[in-house]
């Protein structure tokens, strides 16, 4: 398919559908909601042709339908939220009302009811019927939850974010909020989500932060949102783009009443505990207010909402450490300023993040059929970096200091039309822009480090020699991300008779703008102040410059990405009880860009470097049911099958594009210093000689596909004879079709180590002979390593060496290190839920949610770099396909929740929420002390356990440091892997547990004018006792070394060392400070 035909045939469907179709909301969509339903006789006869009508009693929106020859009707893309009326009336029948009904996104509710014949007296008539059910339904079938505005009002969080609320769904995991969050479902990674807003995909598109969003915080405040939605497998081919969890947002819409809230929230360091690290109270100020303000325009016809809300948080500023005398740092900045430029000063940091965020949104009912709604949204988050302030003998200027910018503008336009009581359209256009590119506090200038400068150590005043930086610093010098993604979607919806056919297609086109080229400004040293006054001989210099034939210019990724998509699918409903949906999503990624090929790369490796995965498609399949079982009390089994395809970071396959071999960084040597004088110029730094150093590549597998998970679920859900329970028990299984591994492909092997995993030349010993694979010549020993290696026996296959020059990491000499991304097809996760509900009614409500699972993968994937992601996980051999325990896979977590609802003063009603969440902790790895494999990469190798101390593959320093290894080993788990190693995330920290706690008063001020008052405890358990609540895992990279060994080529063996007061230490610290201590979030909020 070609793009410019798919892409205008999609634009066409969608702009055709757009101007045929104005809207109300009636094809059931992600951001809308569904009522079926059956009419039949007192007779149990069906009931034709009967007239439905569906009225959202606060807007007067209005949507009609029609019961078919079967009595059946299906009236979907209704707004979300209620109270709905709905109506039935026929001929010769009396009229059925029901009230007090409220819509979820996504869900399908079931109206059915028995018209009476006229003369007949119906008690059911204008029954008023308070459904506000999020468990049952003919459209429930998948695993989720789905929180109602009310229920996300009495959340307790301090943090106000939408993380907050999704993982109080047990199957949800959220941890490393040290770093903003990371939301994991059901062990898969947490980039493997999807946030959408108000239909629109809010997640981090491009994959460089930590948190999974594209704003520094959540992207909408809480007090925005009406209803949210946490989907693990929703079987209509609607939903597609995440492996992990869909994170389903509506934002509040306006009504015929002139409705809204005020509010003001803080904590600071005296509603904090102290840090449980160092015992000291840090300085923190954080606040947010906001308002949300909704409406009518015209009454019945248009309305509007819009929310403003500002955060800004102040943490401790960081200090600096080294502190040069100032006279240096007088002199220093004066050589600066002379050469044209303001470094900047000593201090001042400001650790201040903002975000302040903008959302409008406009509903209109064109008519009866159709209804328009537009949504805009903008958030602009700020945070401030410091690099290179805090060392221990280095500091750096203000100048030298820069800001991340998360900006993001997002515009969405939803069109749902109903042109015959059997068939509806939903059309969907969307553009989102995100600016995530620094900001430096100064202008261009070669980072510049001026060592010797004698200066104090803040702690303790200690007279100290260290270094002052400052300039644009490298990481810096060439860095900018942007990104726009344009959504084009048109659904169609028909029913006859039993069925309803669903259909649509759809367009995501994403193009991207990633800058990231390290040293392009000059990177320079200086011994001491004196060569730096001077501007020559500089201690080091680099510089980032492009291979001959290209440019600065090709390092730079720019892309684009379409997913093209269709689907098909029956919703079956052959009588009232049983709903069956089955269909087909068709995805089609199309790349129009290549990246630059590497010269002699595909010479050498003998495939491209430039392949992407354009036109690897999928085809997946998706079956559902539900099935109400004729009990006296509710009762439903639910469940079904699919595949899903997610995404990966575009960050991922960019890599492709950015390190292509287009730019090398240039070190110069110590005889070329001598002739290098500073350069303040930016623009016009020069390399002496012609240095050509070998390039880093990344390559993408060309048969590589976006991450497909199959996805299964069944389970039953039943009211209980007492206290409006429901009971549920679910199980899930989940199958890897595809996901993301990284392959280093430029090593050399060079033999096994002792317990028989590949051996790279970088560990063999410096000097001597020994066996490389793929080495059968002197003449291919040199071409590999050079002159280092200096004969070759045909007889042993031996290489002799003559020094320690071995480069194990390179089977290709004219190229450093190259990752392949590609696929692996192992991988599974599985796990039971089984939870109790109490909706809030009567003024109390309660929860109860245990899930125990499991998961496995190959790589954890855990960074936006490829070499990151491939040393950051430990291993028995770096390139194995192994699939083992899942980084976040949580065997058991519980949640529980209760709500109460007093009135101590008459209309002035108390609410007190508590939370319960423990869980098991963080799995983690035992591996070696530094590099025990010769890979070039340490901490990362799996640990071997001899079988004894006699173990002929291992020696020892001293018996005493054997003794105390073994003693170690018989203490742990470890015990039971003598003779081998223990696998990856073999252990789990202990078991972690919090409650947290929220109180809200309310107080009546004038009318529907009303204060809240409110108090969220963050640890309250903490609050009670400094000693509970406490955090302790293994932290990130979830690895405890235990051992150091050094590889002996001559035996074969490798030596232990083992430290007992170094190497033997806990196996937990205290890693996410935020939650180890109680924190308040006080706040007010006026309604009206």
């Amino acid at each position: 398919m070609h793009k410019s035909f798919a892409k205008l045939l999609t634009t066409a469907v969608a702009v055709v559908t757009l101007l045929a179709s104005t809207t109300t909301a009636f094809a059931q969509g992600i951001t809308t909601g569904a009522i079926v339903g059956t009419a039949t006789n007192s007779s149990g006869q069906p009931i034709s042709g009967a007239t439905v009508t569906i009225v959202h009693e606060p807007s007067g929106t209005r949507a009609t339908g029609v019961t078919r020859g079967n009595g059946q009707y299906n009236v979907s893309g209704l707004r979300v939220g209620g109270p709905y009326s709905v109506t039935i009336s026929a001929d010769t029948y009396k009229e059925s009302v029901r009230r007090e009904i409220y819509i979820e996104p996504g869900a399908a509710l079931d109206i059915s009811v028995k018209l009476a014949a006229d003369g007949v007296v119906q008690l059911e008539a204008f029954n008023v019927v308070s459904n506000r059910d999020t468990t049952f339904g003919a459209g429930k079938m998948s695993t989720g939850t789905t929180f109602t505005e009310g229920e996300v009002a009495n959340v307790t969080s301090v943090r106000r974010n939408i993380q907050d609320i999704a993982v109080l769904d047990s199957r949800m995991f959220l941890g490393s909020l040290d770093q903003g969050g990371q939301l994991s479902a059901q062990g898969q990674n947490f980039r493997f989500n999807s946030l959408l807003v108000d239909g629109v995909r809010s997640d981090d598109q491009f994959g460089l932060n930590s948190n999974g969003f594209s704003s520094l915080r959540g992207p909408v405040p809480i007090d925005a949102i009406q209803s949210l939605g946490v989907e693990l497998n929703p079987y209509s081919g609607r939903y597609s783009g995440f492996t992990g969890a869909l994170i389903n947002t509506t934002i509040v819409s306006g009504t015929n009443d002139f409705s809204g809230k005020i509010y003001y929230e803080v904590s600071s360091e005296n509603l904090r505990a102290k840090n449980p690290l160092t015992g000291v109270k840090e300085t923190f100020d954080e606040k947010s207010y906001g308002i949300v303000f909704s409406g009518p325009i015209l009454r019945n016809r248009l309305f509007f909402s819009y929310v403003y809300d500002n955060f800004e948080r102040t943490t401790v500023p960081p200090q600096a450490t080294f502190i040069p005398n100032s006279t240096s740092l007088d002199a220093i900045i004066a050589r600066a300023k002379a050469l044209g430029y303001e470094p900047g000063s000593l201090g001042g940091a400001n650790n201040v993040s903002t975000q302040e965020t903008h959302i409008g949104k406009l509903d209109w009912n064109i008519s009866d059929k159709h209804r328009l709604a537009l949504t805009y949204r903008r958030n602009y988050g700020v945070e401030s970096i410091f690099p290179n302030y805090t060392g221990a003998t280095t500091t750096s200027l203000s100048g030298h200091w820069y800001t991340q910018n998360r900006n993001t503008d997002s515009y969405v336009g939803q069109l749902n039309s109903q042109w015959t009581p059997d068939f509806r359209t939903e059309a969907t256009v969307s553009y989102t822009k995100y600016d995530g590119s620094p900001q430096n506090s100064a202008a261009a200038f070669p980072m510049v480090t001026i060592n010797g400068i004698s200066g104090t150590r803040a702690t303790d005043n200690t007279t100290i020699t260290g270094s002052v930086v400052l300039g644009t610093e490298n990481s810096r010098q060439l860095n900018k991300l942007n990104t726009e993604e344009t959504q084009y979607k048109a659904i169609g919806e028909w029913s006859r008779g039993d069925h309803t056919l669903t259909f649509g297609v759809e367009d995501v086109a994403t193009d991207y703008v990633n800058a990231f080229v390290q040293n392009t400004n000059g990177v320079y040293s200086f011994a001491n102040l004196a060569t730096w006054q001077a501007g020559t001989p500089p201690q080091t210099y680099q510089l980032a410059k492009p291979y001959a034939g290209a440019t600065i210019e090709n390092a730079i990724a720019r892309w684009s990405y379409d997913n093209y998509a269709a689907f098909l699918e029956d919703t079956w409903r052959p009588n009232s009880k049983l709903t069956l949906l089955y269909g087909v999503r068709f995805d089609y990624p199309y790349i129009g860009e290549a990246p630059p090929v590497a010269a002699g790369f595909q010479t050498a490796f003998g495939l491209a470097n430039n392949t992407t995965n354009s036109g690897n498609y999928t085809v997946a399949p998706r079956v559902g049911f539900n099935y109400e079982l004729a009990t006296e009390r509710k009762t439903q089994i639910r469940g079904g099958v699919g595949l899903f395809q997610g995404k990966n970071p575009a960050v991922w396959l960019s890599n492709a594009y950015s390190n292509a071999g287009s730019v090398y960084n240039y070190t110069a040597s110590s005889s070329e210093l001598a002739s290098i004088t500073f350069n303040p110029d930016p623009e016009t730094q020069t390399v002496p000689g012609s240095a050509n150093p070998a390039p880093n590549i990344n390559v993408t597998d060309k048969d590589f596909v976006q991450p497909r998970l199959w996805k299964s679920n069944i389970a039953i859900d039943h009211e209980l004879p007492f206290g409006g329970i429901t009971a549920t028990i679910e199980y899930y299984y989940n199958k890897v079709d595809r996901s993301v591994n990284t392959v280093f492909l430029n090593y050399l092997e060079a033999g096994t180590t002792p317990d028989g995993r590949i051996r790279y030349a970088g560990a063999a010993t410096p000097t001597g002979s020994f066996v490389i694979s793929g080495i059968t010549s002197l003449a291919s020993a040199q071409a590999a390593f050079g002159s280092a290696a200096t004969s070759y026996s045909s007889s042993s296959g031996t290489v002799g060496f003559a020094s320690a020059s071995i480069n194990g990491r390179r089977r290709v000499s004219s190229f450093a290190d190259v990752f392949y991304l590609t696929n692996t097809e192992k991988g599974q996760a599985w796990g039971t839920t089984f939870s109790l509900a109490r909706p809030m009614k009567n003024k109390w409500g309660w929860s109860f949610s245990y899930t125990r699972g499991n998961a496995t993968e190959v790589s954890p994937i855990t960074s936006s770099t490829a070499s990151s992601n491939y040393q950051n996980r430990a291993v028995f051999n770096p390139n194995e396909d192994i699939a083992s325990v899942s980084n976040t896979s949580i065997k058991d977590r519980i949640v529980a929740s209760i709500t109460r609802q007093f009135e101590f003063i008459k209309k002035a009603p108390t609410t007190v929420s508590l939370v319960y969440q423990g869980r098991t902790g963080h799995p983690y790895s035992w591996v070696f002390r530094g590099d025990a494999n010769g890979d070039g990469y340490t901490f990362n190798d799996l640990l071997y356990v001899p079988t004894g101390p006699t173990d002929p593959k291992v020696t020892w320093g001293s018996t005493t440091e054997r003794d105390n290894f073994f003693a170690f080993v018989e203490s742990t788990t470890l015990a039971k892997y003598k003779g081998g190693h223990a696998p990856r995330n073999s252990e789990t920290s202990p078991w972690l547990q919090t409650v947290d706690l929220k109180f809200t008063q309310t107080l009546p001020i004038y009318k529907k004018v009303r204060a809240e008052l409110y108090l969220n405890v963050l640890n309250f358990a903490n609050l009670l006792n400094d000693k509970w609540g406490i955090q302790e895992e293994v932290p990130f990279s979830y690895r405890r070394a235990v051992a150091g060994a050094t590889y002996n080529a001559a035996t074969n063996s490798w030596a232990y060392t083992f430290n007992n007061t170094t190497l033997n230490t806990v196996p937990t610290t205290v890693d996410d400070t935020p939650v180890s201590r109680w924190q308040v979030l006080a706040g007010m909020r006026i309604k009206f």
